[in-house]
C-alpha cells in the first residue's frame, strides 16, 4: 500500500478471501494445455492448472483491462496470453522486463536463501543465457547448440545442478530445433536446496 501511495495510485481493492472464492462456488479451471506439463510444469504437476484458476478469476473479477506479468516467469506468462486468447478475454497483457542484481541474476525472494557461494555460482545461469544470446546474434540458428553451450556453461560450475536447458518458440512456448522467428533460451538449476529459472529472448542478427 505504502508503494500504491508513493505511486500516486488512485484506489486499491483488497477483498476478503471470500469475496474472491466465495466457498461452495466452482469456479472454472481454464487447461493449460500440453506447454502447460513442460518445464516448469513437469517440475511441479498441477501448478500451471492453479495459476490459470487464479488469473482467470482475477481477470473475471476486474473486467476490461490491462494486466503485468513479468518476463522471468516466462513459462506462466504464456499460458495466461494463450488462456486470454482461447477464451476471448477482453485483457491486454504487457510482459514486464526482468529485474536482475548487477551480476545478471534474476531477482527472485529465492535468492535469499543462497549461501553466499551459491549466490556467487548462481551468476552462472545469466552468463549461460547471454552465451546463447552472443552465439544467435553472431547467426547461430541451431537450437541443440546454443543448448549445449548453456548446459556446458552450467556444468562448469561445480555448485550447480542443471534441471533443463532449452531454446523455445517465443509464442508457443514450444521448443524448436531451429531458430526461424522470435525465440527464448530457458534454463533452470539447483544450487543447495534452492532452485532458480531464468530466461532471455534471444536476439535476431
Amino acid at each position: 500500500l505504502e508503494i500504491c501511495r508513493r505511486l500516486g495510485v488512485d484506489a486499491v481493492w483488497v477483498p476478503a478471501a471470500e469475496e474472491v472464492y466465495p466457498p461452495g462456488v466452482a469456479l472454472p479451471e481454464p487447461d493449460p494445455g500440453p506447454v502447460g506439463e513442460t518445464f516448469e510444469g513437469a517440475a511441479r504437476p498441477g501448478h500451471f492448472r492453479g495459476v490459470l484458476k487464479v488469473v482467470h478469476r482475477l481477470f473475471d473479477l476486474a473486467g476490461p483491462c490491462r494486466a503485468y506479468f513479468g518476463e522471468k516467469d516466462a513459462q506462466q506468462l504464456a499460458v495466461i496470453r494463450r488462456m486470454i486468447r482461447d477464451l476471448s478475454l477482453p485483457i491486454e497483457v504487457e510482459g514486464c522486463p526482468t529485474v536482475r542484481e548487477p551480476d545478471g541474476l534474476a531477482t527472485s525472494s529465492r535468492n535469499a536463501y543462497l549461501s553466499p557461494k551459491q549466490r556467487e555460482a548462481a551468476g552462472c545461469l545469466f552468463l549461460a543465457l547471454s552465451e546463447a544470446a552472443q552465439m544467435a546474434r553472431g547467426g547461430e540458428r541451431d537450437a541443440a547448440t546454443l543448448v549445449a553451450a548453456m548446459a556446458r556453461e552450467i556444468g562448469a560450475t561445480p555448485e550447480a545442478r542443471i534441471d533443463y536447458a532449452a531454446v523455445v518458440d517465443d509464442e508457443t512456448f514450444e521448443e524448436v530445433s531451429t531458430i526461424a522467428g522470435p525465440a527464448r533460451a530457458l534454463v533452470a538449476a539447483r544450487f543447495g536446496e534452492t532452485r532458480l529459472i531464468d530466461n532471455l529472448l534471444l536476439p535476431v542478427s
